[in-house]
């Protein structure tokens, strides 16, 4: 068999063992994918009745997670382990045009394999899919670099604008490559070209919501309120011994200066780099997603070049020790077959909503998960929602109130035992959790969930 061949073999079988891994691990499909795109389309505008501080991508755009089909749990580790899998594959085709040799082009591979799980690869959220974009990205300015043709501009371009409707943190790495272009090239032609390839998606992104008249909406929560409340209240800082594990799994980047090929480096430490703006601001280690893959590049540039020194060998295994004692603390505490938010009790909450409404009915959900809208079909009130977090709350506190006043829904959930980061939602949700009890008893509970229908159709009933 050839090298290509063996390569492919045992490729096959690192994405056969990363399936494995994560249809063996806990798993969290954030809510929001499910949530958003299902109230989308149920006729709420996104940011004007949604509230939301992320850009589109598949949940407010008319193509969208919902119908495409992820709806259920279940689908979401299809989607997770199908982007996962194509990840490898880009993975492998660019580590091999780089080094020209499948085997060594596999480090890469066995790295992302190593530490996708260990950044919270069990979890499914918008950093999951930005690889698919950047990758092909990162390839075209390989490419371009190599033979100065503008076209690969071009391309990069527009693999770009495609990660910036999904999230608007790529926006500094779109511009840390346009100021590289400017002194690489040192030329005006080029640059036209990566704009002409960059801007069109978010513009027709931005146009859209202008057709929706949601854009004064828009810029509030993606660009305003980023930058004043949820800088000021939202933020996560890192911990210690998150600290620790970042730079260590990072901690092959310290030997890039050992690497020939410096526009080679240089455009690679741009990519992870630039891409890490969302864990600057909540340090959660599904935000290192992004920029892993071009870790594992370089990773695997770096054992090519100095495998064969002695103290590069010595420091090798020191590194596989604590790979060893950080993976095996990790597997024992994540391998399990529950489902973040889908739990038993929240299936028991969906079906006793089913019972109490009718489709498309407008409830209102307190404190309790608000997917539940999607899982039992119903709509908020009013068709008026936002993720209750206390710098959410800060800012739509009264049109909550008035969207319960307004919709005078029949039934309410509420969970009065929620904390967010410390803040209890019965002190920054004060005005709503207020209103509520003066107008809602209880007839129902699951958990902690109180279900809740009008004083006045409760005595009626009674």
């Amino acid at each position: 068999m050839t090298r290509l061949k063996i390569a492919v073999v045992i490729l096959f079988i690192i994405l056969v063992t990363h399936t494995l891994i994560i249809k063996s691990l806990i798993y969290f499909p954030y809510p929001e994918l499910f949530l958003y795109p299902y109230l989308t389309n149920n006729g709420l505008t996104p940011y004007k009745d949604i509230f939301d501080q992320h850009f589109p991508g598949l949940m407010f755009l008319p193509i969208n997670l919902d119908n495409l089909g992820m709806n259920t749990p279940e689908m979401a580790r299809v989607w997770s382990i199908a982007v996962v899998l194509i990840i490898h594959l880009l993975i492998f085709f660019i580590t091999y045009k780089i080094l020209k040799d499948p085997l060594k082009a596999l480090i890469a591979n066995l790295f992302f394999l190593t530490w996708q799980p260990f950044l919270e690869g069990w979890v499914l959220w918008i950093d999951s899919f930005l690889p698919l974009f950047l990758l092909p990205a990162f390839y075209f300015l390989y490419k371009y670099i190599n033979k100065t043709k503008n076209s690969y501009l071009f391309w990069l371009g527009i693999f770009l604008g495609l990660a910036v409707v999904f999230k608007q943190v790529i926006i500094p790495l779109a511009g840390m490559i346009f100021i590289y272009l400017l002194i690489f090239g040192k030329k005006v032609k080029p640059l036209l070209y990566f704009l002409a390839g960059f801007l069109p998606l978010p513009l027709l992104m931005i146009g859209y919501f202008y057709f929706l008249g949601a854009l004064k909406d828009f810029w509030f929560w993606t660009v305003w309120f980023n930058l004043t409340t949820f800088a000021k209240y939202g933020r996560k800082g890192a911990t210690f011994s998150g600290l620790i594990r970042i730079l260590f799994i990072f901690s092959p980047l310290l030997l890039t200066k050992y690497l020939d090929n410096k526009r080679l480096i240089m455009i690679l430490l741009i990519f992870i780099f630039g891409s890490l703006a969302s864990a600057s601001s909540r340090f959660d280690f599904v935000h290192f997603q992004p920029s892993l893959p071009f870790v594992a590049i370089t990773a695997a540039l770096i054992l090519a070049k100095l495998f064969d020194q002695t103290i590069f060998k010595i420091a090798l295994m020191g590194f596989f020790i604590i790979s060893v004692v950080f993976l095996t603390n990790f597997y024992r505490g994540h391998i399990s077959s529950n489902v973040l938010f889908f739990d038993r009790q929240t299936y028991q909450m969906s079906d006793r909503i089913k019972s109490l409404t009718d489709e498309k009915e407008e409830i209102f959900i307190f404190g309790a998960s608000p997917h539940l809208y999607q899982m039992s079909k119903t709509l908020p009130a009013s068709k008026i929602f936002v993720f209750q977090f206390p710098w959410f709350i800060m800012e739509s506190e009264e049109r909550l109130v008035d969207s319960l006043k307004r919709s005078d829904p029949n039934l309410v959930l509420r969970d009065s035992s929620v904390e967010i980061e410390g803040w209890k939602i019965t002190d920054y949700a004060k005005k709503i959790d207020l209103y509520i009890l003066e107008n809602y008893t209880e007839v129902d509970r699951i958990g902690n969930v109180q279900f809740l229908i009008k004083k006045d159709k409760y005595a009626n009933r009674i």
